[in-house]
């Protein structure tokens, strides 16, 4: 008893190990085939080479496949039609043989069936035979419509009889009396003989056919393969030299690295997509190349900007550590100093982290619509009260109302109107207008001021870009309010032209959509 309980408890901890095996396969199976198939796709890596030349090579050997079977079908039909005809004479012969004599010409019949390798035999109206040339008289069928097998009636009142025995004819016998033909020819004529009708049945086992079908197709096989064999090679061959100028793109490309972006594509001697394509990745790389430079002028441009404040907040407050605390005027010019640098720099960050969202895409844009008249007035009204020393007036403004973001509109136009100040000496006038123009509203700002270099016109709108090249807070400042006034623009569908003559003024025209 305790053995037969050790024996259970023996084999149920070997099923629990069977199990757990098995769940453990069905578990890794999938793994090991999914890294497989991984393992396949990466090492089958098909080529456009590999593609272009498989299709073609499908699409070329399809089209010889059916012409094969059109020069086959055509073949087979010119026999078929040609053995039926003689057969047709044939007859003819065996009918002269049968009005010269009173008995059955059994003589004649029977070279007759030897020199031409078929079957004759002689029914009588009864449908019994008479004689036959058959070797195997118990397979003697007398075939019509509705006899036994697969009968077809192809040309006239010939039958084409496809046997049911599966044995196959030999192609390379060919003169023998096979019974068990697959495919044979049957005609099957009636006659008047000593005043009776008798049937003549001539059937062909189309040996000489069927070995002339087998020579074709077996040599068009072989001349399409060879072909196909051909054309795979050549069409590989020339794939590859089509597609050179690929690799050779690929190996430029993947030479260029930060330090190397001015790498260009070769498009010399090409005429085709391909250097569409090269032109267009080299137009990419333009772009790349100039925002990479766009970028490390912003950075070097934004830390000098930073420099400044950073380094005369620094040196008053080691001027205030040293001797500073003691003296009342040093403190209240490094507090003062202070306070003003932090302020720049405070305008400073505000408008990069403005431009940071702008680039973004997350800048918060509040659509409401507004009298554009009115937003003009409230401007020179708050610009003569912080400056009093030009003439700042409107004197065409039509009460035009837009769909935009004010505060933004504002300040696009606080902007401009600040840079005229900067650069229009005191007494000078600053004149702003407005109207609409067919589904636009126009707005200009035109000063007499110290005007734009025509060679600094394209730049104007660029990050940091001065036109004056100083760096002096008093008219430089940051170089940032021209690139948001753009930003903030374009962000509303619109456009600026700018129109300057030096040492005569600036005008800036603003469209935006009504």
């Amino acid at each position: 008893m305790k053995n037969k309980q050790s024996i259970f408890k023996a084999f149920m901890q070997v099923v629990k190990v069977l199990y757990r095996l098995l769940i453990m396969l069905i578990k890794i199976i999938p793994m090991i085939f999914n890294a497989l198939h991984k393992w396949l796709v990466k090492r089958l890596r098909f080529s456009i080479t590999f593609k272009i030349t498989t299709v073609y090579a499908t699409i070329f050997t399809i089209i010889l496949l059916l012409f094969n079977i059109g020069i086959c079908a055509a073949v087979a039909a010119y026999l078929g039609v040609n053995a039926a005809e003689t057969m047709g004479k044939d007859y003819q012969i065996i009918a002269s043989y049968f009005r010269e004599r009173a008995a059955i010409p059994t003589t004649n019949i029977d070279e007759l069936a030897k020199i031409k390798n078929i079957d004759i035999t002689i029914f009588a109206e009864s449908k019994e035979a008479l004689y036959t040339t058959k070797k195997d008289e118990a397979s003697l069928v007398f075939y019509d419509k509705n006899s036994g097998g697969h009968v077809i009636k192809p040309y006239k009142d010939y039958l084409l009889v496809i046997n049911k025995n599966p044995a196959y004819y030999n192609p390379n016998i060919f003169y023998n009396n096979v019974t068990d033909d697959r495919f044979f020819l049957v005609l099957n004529e009636s006659m008047n003989w000593r005043s009776d009708n008798i049937y003549v049945q001539i059937t062909d086992n189309l040996s000489r056919e069927t070995h002339i079908l087998s020579i074709l197709v077996t040599a068009l096989f072989s001349i399409t393969v060879a072909v196909i064999i051909v054309v795979v090679m050549i069409g590989s061959n020339t794939s590859k030299k089509m597609l050179q100028p690929v690799d050779k793109m690929t190996k430029t490309v993947k030479n260029i690295t930060i330090n190397a972006l001015d790498t260009r594509l070769d498009v010399s001697g090409a005429h085709d997509e391909l250097k569409e394509l090269a032109e267009t990745f080299n137009s990419m790389l333009d772009r790349i190349q100039r925002s990479y430079e766009q970028q490390n002028q912003f950075v070097s441009d934004a830390s000098h900007e930073l420099r400044t404040p950073i380094a005369v907040i620094q040196g008053y407050a080691n001027l205030l550590d040293r001797w500073g605390k003691n003296d009342q005027s040093v403190l209240e010019e490094s507090v003062g100093s202070i306070k003003t640098e932090a302020e720049n720099m405070k305008e400073l960050i505000e408008k990069l982290l403005f431009l940071a969202r702008g680039d973004k895409g997350v800048q918060k844009i509040d659509m409401e619509k507004f009298p554009l008249n009115e937003l003009i007035d409230e401007i020179i009204k708050e610009t003569k009260l912080i400056d009093a020393g030009h003439d700042i007036t409107t004197k065409h403004c039509e009460r035009i109302s837009i769909y935009a973001d004010r505060k933004l509109i504002k300040e696009a136009l606080r902007v401009f109107v600040d840079n005229s100040i900067k650069y229009t000496p005191q007494g000078g006038k600053i004149i702003i207008n407005c109207y609409s123009l067919k589904s636009e509203a126009v707005l200009t700002i035109q000063d007499t001021g110290v005007g734009i270099p025509k060679e600094d016109l394209p730049y104007i709108f660029n990050r940091f870009y001065r036109a004056d090249k100083s760096r002096t807070k008093q008219t430089g400042g940051t170089g940032l309010g021209l690139a948001i006034a753009r930003w903030i623009i374009l962000k509303h569908k619109g456009t600026i032209e700018v129109e300057s003559t030096v040492n005569e003024g600036t005008r800036i025209i603003i469209f935006l959509p009504l």
